[in-house]
């Protein structure tokens, strides 16, 4: 299966070469002040084939000079090179010197740079980079193309060297953004089907997660909706993963203002990973690659998740635009089975196994509150027929998923009162389907190879341990049909026994202890059948 190739945005960041010195620095200001530019310059250029319009001006740093610059000057410029290239291609460029001790220009205190933490007690030149629509290494390249081409326009020659060696290990990039434009009906599918709603919904009840949700429909449906995930949270739905990151869907707030020709008639949907994101922290030069991967890895899993087709081989999703190519990539992403049944299985299968072995007042009470029913112990009284300490005994029955608070009775969970009600009001009520989908969900979608030999066995048969007060094993319960007869057609409990045994073993614990364990399940006449696994199995 192809997919699509994903496009640069914005990239920013700082590049560190101690390698001449101050030398490119020195040489910039050299022939930028004074006549015949006195301090600005505008040309255009030509560079491996594309035309670029470069601007080059100055701007007052917060630095004094050294008393060996021999200026007149409180403070040292720095330079800025803005380029701008085909359509919205854009590369600037702030060069600033750096030395041993500098000094802020006012007060005389020592500036506090990383510059000597990093590279050393040497001069050098520090560049800040801000590139939009072009790859990050297409940057590194214009750079000296650009110097090149303003000491062409001055007439003046130029070390052939500089900014052509891969800049100092301590560079760092601190944002960037890539993206893929699609068809404006594929993009509302992607709204309604509400991928960054159900993941923000998922997280929500996650210890250790940040995650912010931002819709902006008002002027037309995927204005700006974003989700911000910090580390922790992207951790969450990709496990090998380390940046936090923004996934966006972006449209004009007024579309219908181009052309349905366009492009920008329909959206971008995007991933931006930045400092602010990543708990503050910048990341190396060096490590962009990864930082790629992990960018297109969401992008390309969120609308997997969708079912919106990867491909941009005739199937209309993706429109091209003057720097998105709408071409298959090389090398395919890396595909997640989608998080969020797997994320929402861990809050509903305790619910549904709640559900599923309470009492008839215990599920009374929970259908009531879901649905928008009495809050309190009284009213939950008044409305079932039933005596307060009744209700009060049910609710403690209940205690895994309720919490009661003098009297006020509410759920622990705000997603079980959610997936509750949508359950009770449904044209088919029925508890015990529901659960046996939710444990399926569990065994398909949870990473089990991470797990124990019996951890997987557990999530695969749709089955669950029960422990005592002291973290031994009590109850083994299976979510089957099983028979001890060899005759039957369904599946033999003796050989179930015997799996878990085995299961249990190879996951280092003692099987003695685990003969004891009692094993219920289902039988074929639609009761119940209990025994210890030891009894039963051949261990």
């Amino acid at each position: 299966m192809s997919q699509v190739e994903t496009t640069p945005h914005e990239c920013e960041g700082r590049w560190k070469w101690p390698d001449w010195g101050r030398g490119p620095y020195d040489a910039l200001s050299s022939v930028m002040l004074g006549p015949p530019f006195e301090g600005h310059l505008e040309l255009d250029a030509e560079i491996d084939g594309e035309p670029w319009h470069l601007v080059v001006k100055y701007s007052k740093s917060g630095f004094a000079p050294r008393l060996s610059d021999g200026i007149n000057a409180e403070r040292l410029y720095e330079w800025d090179i803005i380029g701008r290239g085909r359509g919205e291609s854009k590369a600037t460029f702030n060069i600033s010197p750096r030395f041993p001790n500098m000094r802020h220009w006012e007060t005389g205190d020592p500036v506090n740079l990383p510059w000597e933490n990093q590279v050393g007690e040497v001069d050098g030149v520090d560049v800040e980079y801000h590139t939009s629509n072009i790859e990050p290494e297409r940057g590194l390249e214009l750079l000296p193309e650009f110097f090149a081409a303003i000491f062409d326009e001055a007439n003046e020659r130029i070390h052939s060297e500089y900014f052509r060696t891969d800049p100092h290990e301590a560079s760092r990039m601190w944002a960037y953004e890539r993206y893929v434009r699609i068809r404006r009906e594929w993009a509302e599918k992607l709204s309604s089907a509400g991928v960054l709603q159900k993941i923000a919904l998922h997280l929500s009840d996650l210890e250790g997660i940040k995650a912010e949700l931002h819709i902006d429909n008002e002027e037309v449906i995927n204005h700006q909706n974003r989700l911000i995930l910090n580390p922790a949270s992207a951790k969450e739905l990709f496990p090998s993963h380390t940046y936090g990151r923004k996934f966006e869907i972006y449209q004009l707030a007024d579309p219908d203002a181009v052309s349905k020709d366009h492009p920008s008639y329909h959206p971008k949907v995007e991933v931006l990973v930045n400092k602010k994101m990543n708990d503050g922290e910048a990341w190396a030069w060096a490590d962009r690659g990864e930082v790629t991967e992990q960018i297109e890895e969401t992008l390309l899993n969120a609308l997997h998740w969708e079912d919106i087709p990867l491909g941009p081989d005739g199937n209309g999703v993706y429109i091209a635009d003057d720097h998105f190519d709408a071409v298959a990539r090389d090398e395919p992403v890396e595909l997640y089975d989608d998080p969020t049944p797997r994320l929402e299985a861990k809050s509903e299968h305790l619910l549904m196994t709640t559900l599923r072995d309470m009492g008839e007042t215990p599920r009374e009470v929970t259908e009531e509150v879901a649905t928008d029913g009495g809050s309190t112990v009284d009213e939950l009284a008044e409305q079932l027929g039933k005596h307060p300490a009744t209700i009060y005994r049910a609710i403690q029955d209940l205690g895994e998923i309720f919490e009661l608070d003098q009297g006020d009775v509410s759920f622990r969970v705000r997603k079980y009162r959610e997936e509750l009600r949508a359950l009770v009001e449904s044209a088919e009520y029925a508890i015990e389907s529901f659960a046996d989908r939710i444990q399926h969900v569990m065994g398909l979608a949870d990473h089990v190879a991470e797990s124990s030999p019996f951890q997987q066995w557990l999530a695969e048969n749709g089955a669950e341990i029960e422990y005592d007060a002291n973290g031994n094993p009590k109850k083994l319960r299976i979510d089957a049909v099983l028979s001890l007869l060899k005759r039957d057609s369904f599946e033999n409990a003796r050989q179930v026994a015997q799996e878990t045994i085995d299961a249990w073993r190879h996951s280092g614990n003692d099987v003695v202890q685990f003969s004891k364990v009692s094993m219920v399940w289902r039988t074929p006449g639609g009761g119940k059948d209990s025994h210890r696994v030891g009894s039963i199995a051949d261990w």
